[in-house]
Order: structure tokens, then C-alpha cells, then sequence
């Protein structure tokens, strides 16, 4: 087991630094959980802190109604909802908006094959493979800035956006996360890690975490400084998006495995089953039991938070192919096949399912409704009245 190693910002060029009197957030008090930010759904797996879980104010029930479908030429990012739109990346380099009510095109602009999106405060965030990270005007699609990002060449971490900054990392040389002021596109710190790859940032108990092979590390998101690192004992590429609910952070490694952390100094609490790449889910019942959800060499599980005890599985169609995510006591689960299923929380049992035409890639729900991709294929799906 590697040791947890404390440290403060390194202010060597190239490596980490701060920007003096240019940080957006000295003084100011970021909220201590990110999970119920909005009824948005702003970032990969919904939230900033990559927790899947979403309960909208107005109820979501089933059985589901299709209210629209596109299929738009290519096949799409993680959709993010917010401000009545959809908004993907296609693989052939545009970025749409889609009409939450209707699927009609508001906007779409040719952005490069990027990654993303990322949504906060208006403003729509996307990075290129290159590290050409873009600010757009949600509303109207047009660039109000864009930055390239110094020290790496090879970007493949979708970014995150929370309360007025923006976080991704990159990769080539080592690697570096990156802290940018969503206003002006102004990098506000940058801080070296090993290896930058595949990692969109988490955002939860008043830090920034991120994670590579047996390289974990957690950021004060208004300086940059290091609040701790975990060192396995390796590096290499290949890292993965961390997820972070009740305190804790859940970190998936091809090297190692999954581990439960401790968000506060990053002392290993536990393991958890999960592929891969595919991040578990969080929901807090009404008994407020607080339950885990993840994908896991072909069956869906739901667990105890509290004891990682597992208390019910659902293997579907046997072709599960999501992280799930969780809405109003419902957890969502899509399928190669193209199905999606509904299936309650507390003991997964199925509560409807429907066939997109195309295999599910990715899943999310924001204001009051349920957007799957699959493939080239964006779905939305609303209560029935």
C-alpha cells in the first residue's frame, strides 16, 4: 500500500504555480457538497462531483414517455442539460444545442473534436485534443474566449465547471491540472501531476480531486494548493474520473483497483466493485439510507454506502453497457441492445424499460427530464402527464 504524502503548491515554472491577484476566488466560501447544486444536469454523471444522482423538485415517475429523438450524423459526448437545451459534441466535431421540448437544432457550431460539454453560469465549456479550451455563450453558441492551455499536448479529461472556474487536465509530458477563470478565460493555477490522462475533475468537500495509476491527488479548487496525494508506488497513463458523495471519493485504477477514500487526507477506507471507466451512481433514499450503484462485469448492483454490502443486482438483457445514474429514487441503466431501464432504488426492481434503436452510450437527466445517447442517437423522455 503506497504512503499518503501532504504537500504545499510547487512554485516552479512548468510545474504548478499560482497566478498572483488573478484568482476569481480568494476569499470566498465554496459550498461543502456539490451533489444538489442545481436541477441541471451541468457535467459528466450530472453534477461536479461526478455523483450521478439528480432529484428535481417537480417528481420523476414512471412509466416515461419519448418525447423526442434526433440522430444527428455521428456519434456524441455525455449530453449536459441546462437552460431548456441539450448540449453534446459530436466525433465529427460540432457542438449542438438541442431544444429540450422539441429536439430542433437551436444552435451547433464546428468546434474542433473536442471534449466536454461543461455548463455553469450560462457559459458552455469545451477542450480540444490539443488543449484549445473554449468558453461559448450557452444561449447563442457564440465563443466569448478560448485559451490554449500551456506545458501539454495531449488532452483527454473532459472538463468540469463550478462557481465560476473551470478544471481539466492534460497530458504528454508528465501532466498538469489546470484552474481557469470562466469569465476571461484567464488561467488562474496549474499544478503538475502524473500523468493528466482521462480524469475530468471532481469537485466536493472543498476540493479538486483527480486520479491516474496509483496517483491520486486532491486541490483547494481557489489556489491550487495540493490538500493531499496518494502515491502507489507506479505512474503511467490511463487514468479515471473519480466520483465523490457523503464525504468520500471513489477512485476506480487499472492498477490496483477501486478504492473508498476519505475525502479530508485521503486515507483508504475500502474497496468497491465497478468496471473500469464506468462510475458508480449515489442516491439517498427517503429512510435516508444512502445507497451505491455501479456496473459490474455485467450486472447493475445496488450497495449499502455505509458498508459497501450489496443488497440487490439486475443483470437486464445482459448487455449493460452505462454508468448509471440515479433520479428520484430511480436508477437508469441503458443497454447495448438499446434498451433503458427504470428500476427502483431501494430494490431493483424494473420498473419500465424502452428500445432507443441504437446501443446506450451514455445517460442524463436535468430539468425534469431523461436524455439518453446512443450512439449517433439523442432521446428524451418526460413523466407522463
Amino acid at each position: 500500500m503506497g504512503a499518503i504524502m501532504k504537500m504545499r503548491l510547487n512554485l516552479t515554472a512548468g510545474t504548478g504555480f499560482v497566478l498572483a491577484g488573478s484568482c476569481l476566488f480568494a476569499g470566498s466560501v465554496w459550498p461543502a457538497d456539490a451533489n444538489k447544486q442545481s436541477q441541471y444536469a451541468v457535467v459528466y454523471q450530472i453534477n461536479p462531483a461526478h455523483s450521478g444522482g439528480i432529484t428535481f423538485s417537480a417528481g420523476f415517475a414512471t412509466p416515461l414517455t419519448k418525447a423526442w429523438s434526433e440522430n444527428l450524423g455521428s456519434s456524441l459526448s455525455y449530453p449536459v442539460i441546462a437552460g431548456g437545451r441539450v448540449f453534446v459534441n459530436s466525433s465529427g466535431g460540432v457542438t449542438y444545442a438541442l431544444n429540450l421540448a422539441t429536439g430542433a437544432t437551436d444552435w451547433s457550431k464546428n468546434m474542433g473534436t473536442s471534449l466536454g460539454p461543461a455548463y455553469d453560469q450560462g457559459s458552455l465549456f469545451v477542450v480540444t485534443g490539443g488543449g484549445l479550451l473554449s468558453g461559448l455563450s450557452a444561449r447563442s453558441g457564440k465563443t466569448q474566449w478560448s485559451v490554449q492551455l500551456p506545458y501539454q499536448y495531449a488532452f483527454s479529461s473532459p472538463p468540469m465547471a463550478v462557481k465560476g472556474e473551470v478544471f481539466t487536465g492534460g497530458a504528454g509530458s508528465g501532466g498538469n491540472v489546470y484552474g481557469v477563470d470562466e469569465l476571461t478565460g484567464n488561467l488562474l493555477w496549474t499544478q503538475q501531476v502524473a500523468n493528466g490522462d482521462d480524469s475530468s475533475p471532481a469537485y466536493g468537500n472543498d476540493g479538486i480531486y483527480v486520479s491516474y495509476p496509483c496517483q491520486y491527488y486532491k486541490f483547494d479548487p481557489a489556489s491550487g494548493t495540493v490538500d493531499w496525494h496518494y502515491n502507489g508506488g507506479c505512474d503511467g497513463g490511463g487514468g479515471n474520473t473519480p466520483a465523490y458523495y457523503s464525504g468520500r471519493v471513489y477512485i476506480q485504477d487499472w492498477t490496483s483497483g477501486n478504492y473508498v477514500m476519505d475525502a479530508r487526507d485521503g486515507t483508504i477506507l475500502g474497496t468497491f466493485g465497478a468496471n473500469n471507466g464506468d462510475p458508480p451512481a449515489f442516491y439517498q433514499l427517503t429512510t435516508g439510507k444512502k445507497l451505491g450503484f455501479s456496473l459490474y462485469n455485467g450486472q447493475l448492483y445496488g450497495w449499502k454506502v455505509s458498508s459497501g454490502t450489496n443488497v440487490w443486482n439486475f443483470s437486464g438483457d445482459g448487455q449493460l453497457s452505462t454508468p448509471p445514474i440515479a433520479v428520484n429514487g430511480l436508477v437508469i441503466e441503458g443497454s447495448g441492445s438499446g434498451n433503458v431501464y427504470a428500476l427502483d432504488a431501494a430494490s431493483g426492481t424494473q420498473q419500465w424499460t424502452d428500445n432507443t434503436g441504437a446501443g446506450v452510450t451514455a445517460l442524463a437527466a436535468g430539468q425534469d427530464m431523461l436524455v439518453v445517447i446512443s450512439g449517433s442517437i439523442v432521446t428524451a423522455y418526460a413523466p407522463t402527464q
